[in-house]
Protein backbone atom coordinates (compact mmCIF):
# COMPACT_ATOMS: atom_id res chain seq x y z
CA UNK A 1 0.00 0.00 0.00
CA UNK A 2 1.16 3.51 -0.81
CA UNK A 3 2.93 5.15 2.14
CA UNK A 4 1.06 8.40 1.54
CA UNK A 5 -2.24 6.55 1.89
CA UNK A 6 -1.23 5.22 5.31
CA UNK A 7 -0.01 8.64 6.38
CA UNK A 8 -3.31 10.30 5.46
CA UNK A 9 -5.31 7.45 7.05
CA UNK A 10 -3.36 7.69 10.29
CA UNK A 11 -3.74 11.45 10.38
CA UNK A 12 -7.50 11.33 9.79
CA UNK A 13 -8.01 8.53 12.33
CA UNK A 14 -6.27 10.31 15.19
CA UNK A 15 -7.78 13.60 14.13
CA UNK A 16 -11.35 12.37 14.77
CA UNK A 17 -10.82 9.56 17.26
CA UNK A 18 -9.12 10.67 20.45
CA UNK A 19 -9.01 7.83 22.93
CA UNK A 20 -8.67 10.13 25.93
CA UNK A 21 -11.91 11.89 25.02
CA UNK A 22 -13.62 8.56 24.37
CA UNK A 23 -12.39 7.17 27.70
CA UNK A 24 -13.54 10.28 29.54
CA UNK A 25 -16.96 10.01 27.88
CA UNK A 26 -17.27 6.32 28.74
CA UNK A 27 -16.27 6.89 32.38
CA UNK A 28 -18.67 9.81 32.75
CA UNK A 29 -21.56 7.81 31.25
CA UNK A 30 -20.82 4.80 33.46
CA UNK A 31 -20.56 6.93 36.58
CA UNK A 32 -23.80 8.70 35.70
CA UNK A 33 -25.53 5.36 35.06
CA UNK A 34 -24.26 3.89 38.33
CA UNK A 35 -25.42 6.95 40.25
CA UNK A 36 -28.79 6.89 38.50
CA UNK A 37 -29.44 3.22 39.19
CA UNK A 38 -28.20 3.66 42.76
CA UNK A 39 -30.55 6.57 43.38
CA UNK A 40 -33.51 4.62 41.96
CA UNK A 41 -32.63 1.60 44.09
CA UNK A 42 -32.27 3.77 47.18
CA UNK A 43 -35.60 5.49 46.57
CA UNK A 44 -37.34 2.17 46.07
CA UNK A 45 -35.89 0.74 49.26
CA UNK A 46 -36.54 3.90 51.24
CA UNK A 47 -40.19 4.02 50.16
CA UNK A 48 -41.09 0.85 52.05
CA UNK A 49 -44.53 1.04 53.62
CA UNK A 50 -45.02 -0.50 57.07
CA UNK A 51 -48.61 -1.55 57.76
CA UNK A 52 -49.96 -3.13 60.94
CA UNK A 53 -52.95 -5.47 60.72
CA UNK A 54 -55.54 -5.51 63.50
CA UNK A 55 -58.78 -7.45 63.77
CA UNK A 56 -59.13 -10.61 61.67
CA UNK A 57 -55.84 -12.29 60.86
CA UNK A 58 -56.36 -12.67 57.10
CA UNK A 59 -53.67 -13.74 54.66
CA UNK A 60 -52.91 -10.91 52.24
CA UNK A 61 -50.72 -11.86 49.27
CA UNK A 62 -48.62 -8.96 47.97
CA UNK A 63 -46.52 -9.04 44.78
CA UNK A 64 -42.83 -9.96 45.25
CA UNK A 65 -41.63 -6.40 44.60
CA UNK A 66 -44.36 -4.66 46.56
CA UNK A 67 -43.30 -1.77 48.78
CA UNK A 68 -45.89 -2.69 51.40
CA UNK A 69 -44.73 -4.76 54.38
CA UNK A 70 -47.55 -6.09 56.55
CA UNK A 71 -47.27 -7.44 60.09
CA UNK A 72 -49.87 -8.54 62.63
CA UNK A 73 -50.34 -6.23 65.58
CA UNK A 74 -49.06 -7.35 68.95
CA UNK A 75 -49.40 -3.98 70.67
CA UNK A 76 -52.47 -2.28 72.06
CA UNK A 77 -54.54 0.17 70.05
CA UNK A 78 -53.13 3.13 71.96
CA UNK A 79 -49.58 2.01 71.32
CA UNK A 80 -50.28 1.63 67.60
CA UNK A 81 -51.73 5.13 67.45
CA UNK A 82 -48.62 6.49 69.15
CA UNK A 83 -46.38 4.70 66.63
CA UNK A 84 -48.47 6.13 63.79
CA UNK A 85 -48.19 9.68 65.10
CA UNK A 86 -44.43 9.26 65.63
CA UNK A 87 -44.04 8.02 62.03
CA UNK A 88 -42.72 4.63 63.12
CA UNK A 89 -45.42 2.95 61.01
CA UNK A 90 -47.24 4.22 57.93
CA UNK A 91 -50.71 2.92 58.61
CA UNK A 92 -53.05 0.69 60.62
CA UNK A 93 -55.23 -1.71 58.63
CA UNK A 94 -58.33 -2.77 60.52
CA UNK A 95 -60.26 -5.76 59.16
CA UNK A 96 -63.47 -6.73 61.00
CA UNK A 97 -66.43 -8.96 60.02
CA UNK A 98 -69.17 -7.27 58.04
CA UNK A 99 -72.75 -7.22 59.25
CA UNK A 100 -74.14 -7.71 55.72
CA UNK A 101 -72.17 -10.66 54.28
CA UNK A 102 -69.72 -13.27 55.48
CA UNK A 103 -67.73 -12.81 52.29
CA UNK A 104 -67.13 -9.11 52.92
CA UNK A 105 -65.06 -7.45 55.60
CA UNK A 106 -65.29 -4.00 57.11
CA UNK A 107 -61.89 -2.58 56.19
CA UNK A 108 -60.60 0.69 57.65
CA UNK A 109 -57.20 2.24 57.02
CA UNK A 110 -55.83 4.71 59.55
CA UNK A 111 -53.07 6.97 58.21
CA UNK A 112 -51.59 10.38 58.92
CA UNK A 113 -52.49 11.72 55.46
CA UNK A 114 -53.96 10.51 52.20
CA UNK A 115 -51.70 7.61 51.10
CA UNK A 116 -50.16 7.51 47.63
CA UNK A 117 -49.78 3.73 47.91
CA UNK A 118 -53.52 3.02 48.24
CA UNK A 119 -53.63 1.78 44.63
CA UNK A 120 -51.11 -0.94 45.58
CA UNK A 121 -53.23 -2.10 48.51
CA UNK A 122 -56.58 -2.09 46.73
CA UNK A 123 -55.94 -5.08 44.36
CA UNK A 124 -54.75 -7.23 47.28
CA UNK A 125 -57.94 -6.52 49.22
CA UNK A 126 -60.05 -7.16 46.11
CA UNK A 127 -58.36 -10.54 45.69
CA UNK A 128 -59.09 -11.40 49.33
CA UNK A 129 -62.75 -10.43 48.91
CA UNK A 130 -63.05 -12.59 45.79
CA UNK A 131 -61.42 -15.54 47.55
CA UNK A 132 -63.85 -15.30 50.50
CA UNK A 133 -66.81 -15.08 48.10
CA UNK A 134 -65.73 -18.25 46.32
CA UNK A 135 -65.22 -20.05 49.63
CA UNK A 136 -68.72 -19.06 50.69
CA UNK A 137 -70.05 -20.43 47.38
CA UNK A 138 -68.17 -23.70 48.14
CA UNK A 139 -66.21 -23.71 44.88
CA UNK A 140 -63.28 -26.13 44.71
CA UNK A 141 -59.73 -25.18 43.75
CA UNK A 142 -60.07 -26.91 40.39
CA UNK A 143 -63.23 -24.97 39.64
CA UNK A 144 -61.49 -21.72 40.52
CA UNK A 145 -58.55 -22.55 38.25
CA UNK A 146 -60.93 -23.38 35.42
CA UNK A 147 -62.83 -20.10 35.88
CA UNK A 148 -59.74 -17.91 35.89
CA UNK A 149 -57.61 -19.82 33.42
CA UNK A 150 -57.23 -17.95 30.11
CA UNK A 151 -58.55 -19.35 26.87
CA UNK A 152 -55.84 -21.33 25.09
CA UNK A 153 -55.24 -20.26 21.50
CA UNK A 154 -53.32 -22.70 19.31
CA UNK A 155 -51.52 -20.71 16.62
CA UNK A 156 -50.77 -22.83 13.55
CA UNK A 157 -48.44 -21.18 11.06
CA UNK A 158 -48.44 -22.25 7.42
CA UNK A 159 -44.88 -21.02 6.84
CA UNK A 160 -41.83 -23.22 7.26
CA UNK A 161 -40.21 -20.97 9.87
CA UNK A 162 -40.90 -17.82 11.84
CA UNK A 163 -38.71 -15.03 13.18
CA UNK A 164 -38.45 -15.15 16.95
CA UNK A 165 -38.52 -12.09 19.18
CA UNK A 166 -34.84 -12.59 20.02
CA UNK A 167 -33.93 -12.59 16.33
CA UNK A 168 -35.89 -9.37 15.85
CA UNK A 169 -34.08 -7.79 18.79
CA UNK A 170 -30.71 -8.66 17.25
CA UNK A 171 -31.85 -7.44 13.82
CA UNK A 172 -33.10 -4.13 15.25
CA UNK A 173 -29.91 -3.72 17.28
CA UNK A 174 -27.79 -4.37 14.21
CA UNK A 175 -29.86 -1.91 12.20
CA UNK A 176 -29.37 0.65 14.96
CA UNK A 177 -25.60 0.12 14.84
CA UNK A 178 -25.70 0.55 11.07
CA UNK A 179 -27.57 3.84 11.42
CA UNK A 180 -25.12 4.97 14.13
CA UNK A 181 -22.06 4.17 12.00
CA UNK A 182 -23.74 5.82 9.03
CA UNK A 183 -24.32 9.05 10.97
CA UNK A 184 -20.75 9.01 12.26
CA UNK A 185 -19.45 8.47 8.73
CA UNK A 186 -21.67 11.28 7.47
CA UNK A 187 -20.28 13.74 10.01
CA UNK A 188 -16.66 12.62 9.60
CA UNK A 189 -16.64 12.74 5.81
CA UNK A 190 -18.55 16.02 5.75
CA UNK A 191 -15.90 17.61 7.98
CA UNK A 192 -12.86 15.75 6.68
CA UNK A 193 -13.47 16.24 2.95
CA UNK A 194 -16.12 18.88 2.30
CA UNK A 195 -14.91 21.11 5.12
CA UNK A 196 -11.33 21.03 3.87
CA UNK A 197 -12.43 21.80 0.33
CA UNK A 198 -14.43 24.76 1.56
CA UNK A 199 -11.36 26.13 3.39
CA UNK A 200 -9.09 25.54 0.36
CA UNK A 201 -6.94 23.04 2.24
CA UNK A 202 -7.43 20.28 -0.31
CA UNK A 203 -5.54 22.16 -3.05
CA UNK A 204 -2.46 22.33 -0.84
CA UNK A 205 -2.62 18.62 0.06
CA UNK A 206 -3.07 17.31 -3.50
CA UNK A 207 -0.12 19.41 -4.59
CA UNK A 208 2.07 17.20 -2.39
CA UNK A 209 0.41 13.80 -2.93
CA UNK A 210 -1.78 12.29 -5.63
CA UNK A 211 -5.57 12.77 -5.41
CA UNK A 212 -6.02 8.99 -5.35
CA UNK A 213 -3.75 8.61 -2.31
CA UNK A 214 -5.58 11.48 -0.66
CA UNK A 215 -9.08 9.98 -1.10
CA UNK A 216 -7.92 6.45 -0.24
CA UNK A 217 -6.30 7.66 2.97
CA UNK A 218 -9.42 9.65 3.86
CA UNK A 219 -11.59 6.60 3.28
CA UNK A 220 -9.46 4.28 5.42
CA UNK A 221 -8.87 6.73 8.26
CA UNK A 222 -12.40 8.07 8.56
CA UNK A 223 -13.94 4.60 8.27
CA UNK A 224 -11.65 3.34 11.04
CA UNK A 225 -12.55 6.36 13.17
CA UNK A 226 -16.28 5.73 12.72
CA UNK A 227 -15.84 2.04 13.64
CA UNK A 228 -13.77 2.95 16.70
CA UNK A 229 -16.31 5.54 17.88
CA UNK A 230 -19.20 3.11 17.38
CA UNK A 231 -17.27 0.38 19.21
CA UNK A 232 -16.66 2.64 22.21
CA UNK A 233 -20.37 3.45 22.36
CA UNK A 234 -21.21 -0.26 22.07
CA UNK A 235 -18.84 -1.10 24.93
CA UNK A 236 -20.42 1.66 26.98
CA UNK A 237 -23.90 0.24 26.30
CA UNK A 238 -22.74 -3.24 27.34
CA UNK A 239 -21.19 -1.85 30.52
CA UNK A 240 -24.39 0.05 31.30
CA UNK A 241 -26.33 -3.17 30.73
CA UNK A 242 -24.03 -4.88 33.23
CA UNK A 243 -24.67 -2.13 35.79
CA UNK A 244 -28.42 -2.49 35.23
CA UNK A 245 -28.14 -6.27 35.61
CA UNK A 246 -26.28 -5.90 38.90
CA UNK A 247 -28.93 -3.43 40.10
CA UNK A 248 -31.65 -5.95 39.24
CA UNK A 249 -32.97 -4.34 36.07
CA UNK A 250 -31.18 -6.43 33.45
CA UNK A 251 -32.97 -8.39 30.74
CA UNK A 252 -32.14 -11.87 29.59
CA UNK A 253 -29.60 -12.28 26.83
CA UNK A 254 -31.37 -12.88 23.48
CA UNK A 255 -30.99 -16.42 22.15
CA UNK A 256 -29.59 -15.12 18.87
CA UNK A 257 -26.49 -13.79 20.61
CA UNK A 258 -25.67 -17.33 21.79
CA UNK A 259 -25.62 -18.69 18.26
CA UNK A 260 -21.92 -18.55 17.53
CA UNK A 261 -22.47 -19.72 13.95
CA UNK A 262 -24.62 -16.65 13.33
CA UNK A 263 -22.24 -14.02 14.69
CA UNK A 264 -19.62 -14.16 11.87
CA UNK A 265 -22.35 -13.71 9.28
CA UNK A 266 -23.80 -10.72 11.14
CA UNK A 267 -20.35 -9.16 11.52
CA UNK A 268 -19.64 -9.68 7.82
CA UNK A 269 -22.93 -8.05 6.80
CA UNK A 270 -22.38 -5.17 9.22
CA UNK A 271 -18.83 -4.43 8.04
CA UNK A 272 -19.80 -4.77 4.40
CA UNK A 273 -22.72 -2.37 4.73
CA UNK A 274 -20.73 0.18 6.74
CA UNK A 275 -17.80 0.17 4.30
CA UNK A 276 -20.19 0.44 1.34
CA UNK A 277 -21.90 3.54 2.69
CA UNK A 278 -18.62 5.13 3.78
CA UNK A 279 -17.38 4.77 0.21
CA UNK A 280 -20.59 6.47 -0.90
CA UNK A 281 -20.03 9.29 1.61
CA UNK A 282 -16.46 9.76 0.36
CA UNK A 283 -17.61 9.97 -3.26
CA UNK A 284 -20.47 12.37 -2.46
CA UNK A 285 -18.33 14.59 -0.23
CA UNK A 286 -15.61 14.89 -2.87
CA UNK A 287 -18.01 16.57 -5.35
CA UNK A 288 -19.44 19.08 -2.86
CA UNK A 289 -17.58 22.37 -2.69
CA UNK A 290 -19.80 24.32 -0.29
CA UNK A 291 -22.29 22.29 1.81
CA UNK A 292 -24.25 25.46 2.67
CA UNK A 293 -25.15 26.32 -0.93
CA UNK A 294 -24.66 23.13 -2.93
CA UNK A 295 -27.76 21.12 -3.83
CA UNK A 296 -25.58 18.00 -3.88
CA UNK A 297 -25.49 17.95 -0.07
CA UNK A 298 -28.75 16.01 -0.16
CA UNK A 299 -26.83 13.01 -1.52
CA UNK A 300 -25.27 12.49 1.89
CA UNK A 301 -28.68 11.60 3.33
CA UNK A 302 -29.54 9.01 0.68
CA UNK A 303 -28.31 6.06 2.83
CA UNK A 304 -30.95 6.84 5.44
CA UNK A 305 -33.73 5.75 3.05
CA UNK A 306 -32.81 2.06 2.60
CA UNK A 307 -31.60 1.75 6.18
CA UNK A 308 -34.91 3.09 7.50
CA UNK A 309 -36.88 0.92 5.08
CA UNK A 310 -35.28 -2.15 6.65
CA UNK A 311 -36.88 -1.28 10.00
CA UNK A 312 -40.30 -0.75 8.43
CA UNK A 313 -40.21 -4.17 6.75
CA UNK A 314 -39.35 -6.13 9.92
CA UNK A 315 -42.99 -7.26 10.57
CA UNK A 316 -42.94 -9.07 7.19
CA UNK A 317 -39.43 -10.50 6.79
CA UNK A 318 -40.45 -12.70 3.84
CA UNK A 319 -42.46 -10.04 2.02
CA UNK A 320 -41.60 -8.57 -1.36
CA UNK A 321 -40.20 -5.29 0.10
CA UNK A 322 -37.76 -7.19 2.31
CA UNK A 323 -36.73 -9.45 -0.58
CA UNK A 324 -35.99 -6.39 -2.71
CA UNK A 325 -34.03 -4.74 0.11
CA UNK A 326 -31.96 -7.92 0.46
CA UNK A 327 -30.71 -7.40 -3.10
CA UNK A 328 -29.83 -3.71 -2.76
CA UNK A 329 -26.19 -3.09 -1.75
CA UNK A 330 -26.07 -1.33 1.58
CA UNK A 331 -29.68 -2.06 2.47
CA UNK A 332 -28.91 -5.78 2.63
CA UNK A 333 -26.89 -5.20 5.82
CA UNK A 334 -30.17 -4.62 7.70
CA UNK A 335 -32.50 -6.78 5.59
CA UNK A 336 -30.42 -9.94 5.44
CA UNK A 337 -30.08 -10.57 9.22
CA UNK A 338 -33.86 -10.53 9.52
CA UNK A 339 -34.16 -13.22 6.84
CA UNK A 340 -31.38 -15.35 8.27
CA UNK A 341 -31.83 -18.41 10.45
CA UNK A 342 -29.94 -21.49 11.63
CA UNK A 343 -31.14 -25.08 11.21
CA UNK A 344 -29.94 -28.54 12.14
CA UNK A 345 -31.04 -31.14 9.55
CA UNK A 346 -30.63 -33.97 12.06
CA UNK A 347 -33.35 -32.49 14.28
CA UNK A 348 -31.21 -32.92 17.40
CA UNK A 349 -29.42 -29.92 18.89
CA UNK A 350 -26.55 -32.07 20.16
CA UNK A 351 -26.06 -34.08 16.95
CA UNK A 352 -25.14 -33.01 13.45
CA UNK A 353 -23.87 -29.66 12.19
CA UNK A 354 -25.59 -26.34 12.74
CA UNK A 355 -26.00 -24.89 9.24
CA UNK A 356 -26.56 -21.24 8.39
CA UNK A 357 -29.10 -20.50 5.64
CA UNK A 358 -29.57 -17.06 4.04
CA UNK A 359 -32.76 -16.28 2.09
CA UNK A 360 -33.83 -19.95 2.06
CA UNK A 361 -36.28 -21.27 -0.52
CA UNK A 362 -37.39 -24.93 -0.61
CA UNK A 363 -37.55 -25.87 -4.26
CA UNK A 364 -37.98 -29.61 -4.01
CA UNK A 365 -38.76 -32.01 -1.17
CA UNK A 366 -37.24 -35.50 -1.03
CA UNK A 367 -38.54 -38.50 0.89
CA UNK A 368 -41.26 -38.84 3.52
CA UNK A 369 -41.51 -39.74 7.18
CA UNK A 370 -44.32 -40.92 9.42
CA UNK A 371 -44.35 -40.16 13.13
CA UNK A 372 -46.86 -40.08 15.95
CA UNK A 373 -47.99 -36.55 16.73
CA UNK A 374 -50.38 -34.97 19.17
CA UNK A 375 -51.72 -31.62 20.39
CA UNK A 376 -51.03 -29.95 23.71
CA UNK A 377 -54.67 -28.81 23.88
CA UNK A 378 -55.88 -32.44 23.64
CA UNK A 379 -53.55 -34.50 25.85
CA UNK A 380 -53.55 -38.23 25.16
CA UNK A 381 -55.00 -37.90 21.64
CA UNK A 382 -52.29 -38.98 19.17
CA UNK A 383 -52.24 -40.12 15.57
CA UNK A 384 -49.71 -41.19 12.96
CA UNK A 385 -49.03 -38.33 10.52
CA UNK A 386 -47.14 -38.69 7.25
CA UNK A 387 -45.08 -35.68 6.17
CA UNK A 388 -43.03 -35.14 3.01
Amino acid sequence: MNRNVLTVAKWEYFRFFKWRDQLAGIVSMLVTSAIGFGVVKFVQNSNQIDLVLVGRNEVLVFPPKSKIRLKVATESWEQLQTQLENKKIDGILSMLPSEHSNAELRVELFVRKQPSWLSSLQPVLDQLKMKRAFEEAELTTQQLEQIFSPQVISVISTTQHTISTADKVVAVAMGGCMVLVSFLGLSFFMTGITGEKQQRITEQIVSAISPQAWIDGKLLGLTAASFASASSLLLTALAMYGIAWVAGYGLEVPDSLTRWELLPVLVFLFLGGAIFWNCFYAAASSIINDPNTSAKSGLLFVPMLPLSAGFLAIPQPDGIPMRLLSLIPGASSTAMPIRLFIANPSGDKDEGPELVFINPEINKAKGATETEEGCLSLPGVNAHVKRN
